[in-house]
């Protein structure tokens, strides 16, 4: 049995009362000398569904004898998680403040006190994302050890596609290994997959060796087409969060209709990509990777879709 030790990471700032902002830290640590390990949800303030699975993930932990140290952080900015959106109060979104400075804007300070706990204390962070109310996802990015990524077993894996200012680039910059999790919508609400992918990371990092679930391979998904809105309208497509995580076809999804003028404002097509090498177009069938819920209302620069050619596959690692 693994009861966790509870303490607190207060932030910099405070709230209006001169109460501190502070981050709920469950620390789990066995009889046995392993690794250190962070698993966290809650950078996003509009995903809900990924704090939930911290707090599953840390009941089924208190149940299993751990090697090492695991923190489990439920709510890794409750500044964001209070307002409910994605960007927070100050509008920034804090998953594009990292490493973050010691002043300036609260979220950057947030960001600074966060990768500072990070790297004094673990090796190895897993950043658990969740769909919202209005949009479905099933990922993983890779931050260059796939290995760890592809642990997880239950969702493919996109390769190359780090963002500057992410808890992740910027942990794998500080020497840390890293791997950020999406998974979960309106269609797909259960925790399950969430804690049973973060139970085979945390096998693959060897916290504890019973058997690992899920797949015995997983894709690799590169190269990976975003489609994002251009303008103000109403979204109406012909795939949504019930067909994210299957192939499509290629040709139009969706478009735009104007709320107002009834016009058709833009379309959206998932386009065949070429081939590095030979230049010859792909004809594998691509994979949804994100979808918005339809009809939805959607303003410029709303994440609309991601689709992933799954050209290659890995072997699920099952140990360290």
């Amino acid at each position: 049995m693994a009861e966790p030790k509870r303490w607190h990471l207060d932030l910099p700032g405070t709230r209006i009362d001169d109460a501190p902002w502070r981050i709920e830290v469950l620390e789990f640590s066995g009889s046995k000398p392993g690794p250190a390990t962070a698993v966290l949800s809650g950078l996003t303030g509009d995903k809900p569904l990924g704090i939930l699975a911290m707090h599953d993930l840390a009941r089924d932990l208190t149940a299993r004898d751990i090697a090492g140290t695991v923190l489990v952080i439920p709510c890794i900015n409750p500044f964001g998680f209070q307002a409910g959106t994605r960007h927070n109060p100050d509008l920034v979104e804090l998953n594009r403040r990292f490493p973050g400075v010691p002043h300036g804007l609260l979220s950057d300070q947030f960001a600074y006190a966060i990768m500072r706990m990070l790297v004094d204390r673990v090796e190895a962070v897993i950043d658990v994302h969740s769909g919202t109310a209005v949009r479905t996802t099933e990922y993983i990015y890779d931050y260059g050890n796939l290995e760890l990524s592809a642990s997880f077993a239950y969702l493919p894996v996109m390769v190359n596609r780090a963002i500057p200012g992410q808890l992740c680039t910027a942990a794998k910059a500080a020497g840390l290994d890293a791997a950020l999790v999406e998974f979960g919508g309106p269609d797909r609400n259960s925790t399950r997959k969430a804690v049973d992918g973060c139970l085979n990371m945390l096998r693959y990092r060897g916290h504890f060796a019973d058997a690992a679930t899920g797949p015995d391979d997983v894709a690799i998904l590169s190269p990976v087409q975003a489609i994002v809105a251009s303008c103000d309208g109403i979204l109406e497509s012909v795939v949504g969060p019930q067909d994210v995580g299957n192939p499509i076809r290629t040709g139009v999804i969706g478009h735009l209709t104007g709320a107002v003028s009834g016009a058709r404002l833009e379309e959206y097509v998932v386009e065949k990509p070429l081939d590095a090498d030979t230049s010859a177009t792909l004809d594998e069938a691509p994979i949804l990777m994100l979808a918005q819920t339809t009809p939805s209302l959607v303003r410029p620069g709303n994440l609309l879709f991601m689709i992933g050619w799954p050209l290659e596959r890995i072997r699920t690692p099952r140990r360290a």
